[in-house]
């Protein structure tokens, strides 16, 4: 029996050294400022800042330590911008989605054990959008790819006005109740909270046996967009059969369905996906561009007086740089999405000199290189004029990548451009953002007056799926007619 028990207890040693072991320790390890069970989005850019002081092309650091060791995650940041590019532009095996698609097999796996509707048709594979790219499923990967160009499709013809694409969204009567799915939806799947990262690691099989009742409540909430959804793509259907001309996504969507080229929770999918993207990430960099302007008011008189002096007519970007230098500005020195999504690797590769296998995790460090002095001089300091040349004219540092870039980078970073410029153009002209008397937001600029700026609350506190500052409120001052 003493034999029996020590060869167990010699295995589950083994079993966790082998699980807990370094895989990469020639890459530097940095752990959060605080215990892992606090950490957040602070503590996570304190890592890039340290990284880039270092001069570290790369780091790790701890997402997951659970089960005693057995059930451990590191993810390892890329540090350098250009490598960065590289990388994620030609690399085929960075194709991954690991915090997204684990979200939604969850979303998927939840929907066939209640019977929601159409879940005959649902798989943890047809996710659209956040199919994988990888060379083991090629039909999966055309998919992917199918969807991201129908996306970008969509945003280049936004800001025309041939856009029919959008027009029959404005009859349905539920986009309150979908704005509020899609905020929840888009924090809950990127945010690194400790719950959700340890129940997507769980084997299929597994998850399988745990009542529903200890599954996540997102997982439940979001079960109400995709009956939204079929909603809507009925009342769509109701003017529209195969064969009409494709004059709205949906018809487009299901034109591509009809002729094999996706599957229908791919058409679903993407649906739901245009509306998380859409939806939280604008607003938090608005609400940050104007909190920038009330915290520097000399900025912003300069930006008002270049568009009053043209009577507020800017219908393209080239017509006012001044105020696409604010927003890149604001894009660098108020990183509320502090960092790229999460990249799964899809086979073994090599990254800058490590060897990494299936299922490891990577991303870019951005707000690390935002405030990189060996790229943005004067870090600390809100310059817009840093993103003009000598003429006057907007001009995007090769450094900056706020939507990352690559095959996987954010297909809706040219409507996100189109929608600040014209969003803040207007409110720039009839309200003057002051700061709140009663809600101090000190404007010290050196590194750790940025620092002082940002809340150290964890990644499971409301809204910190992004950076968030620990103060958030403004005055909007009506401008005298």
């Amino acid at each position: 029996m003493l034999t029996e028990v020590s060869a167990l207890a010699v295995s589950l040693g083994f079993l966790r050294w082998w699980l807990g072991r370094d895989k990469h320790p020639n890459v530097p390890h940095i752990r959060p400022g605080t215990d892992l069970a606090k950490d957040g989005p602070y503590y996570v850019v304190q890592s890039f800042l340290e990284s880039h002081k270092r001069e570290l092309p790369m780091h790790s650091y701890p997402l997951l330590e659970t089960l005693g060791g057995l059930l451990k995650m590191n993810l390892h940041i890329i540090n350098d911008p250009v490598k960065s590019k590289e990388i994620f532009s030609k690399s085929e095996a960075v194709g991954g989605h690991f915090e997204l698609t684990g979200w939604w097999q969850l979303l998927a796996e939840y929907r066939r054990k209640t019977k929601g509707r159409n879940w005959e048709t649902m798989t943890n594979e047809t996710l659209g959008l956040m199919r994988d790219h990888t060379r083991s499923d090629p039909k999966g990967t055309k998919i992917s790819k199918l969807c991201r160009r129908r996306l970008m499709e969509l945003a280049s013809k936004s800001n025309s006005s041939q856009n029919g694409w959008q027009k029959w969204t404005l009859r349905f009567h539920g986009w309150d109740r979908i704005c509020k799915y899609a905020n929840n939806a888009l924090e809950s799947a990127v945010k690194l909270d400790k719950y959700k990262l340890f129940f997507i690691n769980l084997p299929t099989w597994l998850r399988a046996w745990i009542p529903l009742r200890f599954w996540p409540d997102w997982v439940s909430f979001q079960q109400g967009l995709y009956d939204d959804i079929l909603d809507l793509q009925e009342m769509h259907n109701k003017n529209w059969v195969l064969g009409d001309e494709s004059d709205t996504l949906l018809a487009i969507l299901q034109t591509d369905h009809a002729q094999g080229k996706m599957e229908e929770w791919d058409v679903i999918n993407l649906i739901q996906q245009l509306c998380m993207t859409g939806a939280d990430t604008t607003a938090s960099v608005a609400s940050g561009i104007m909190m920038t302007l009330a915290r520097f008011p000399e900025k912003q008189a300069k930006l008002y007086g270049i568009l009053e002096s043209q009577d507020f007519r800017a219908d393209e970007f080239k017509d006012c740089p001044y105020l696409m230098a604010v927003i890149y500005e604001v894009y660098r020195y108020c990183p509320m999405i502090y960092r790229s999504l999460l990249h799964s690797i899809t086979e073994t590769t090599e990254i800058m000199g490590e060897t990494f296998h299936k299922d490891e995790l990577i991303c870019y460090s951005i707000t690390g290189t935002n405030m990189n002095e060996k790229y943005f001089k004067d870090p600390w300091k809100f310059i817009p004029e840093r993103h003009l040349n000598e003429p006057g004219e907007f001009q995007k540092s090769q450094y900056q990548t706020p939507f990352n870039t690559g095959k996987r980078s954010c297909p809706g970073q040219i409507l996100a451009d189109i929608e600040l410029f014209h969003f803040m153009k207007h409110f720039v002209k009839h309200f003057k953002f002051e700061l709140h008397p009663d809600h101090p937001m000190p404007v010290v600029e050196t590194e750790e007056g940025w620092n002082n700026f940002w809340t150290r609350d964890p990644h499971y506190a409301p809204m910190h799926h992004f950076l968030q500052p620990k103060e958030r409120k403004f005055l909007l001052v009506p401008r005298d007619e």
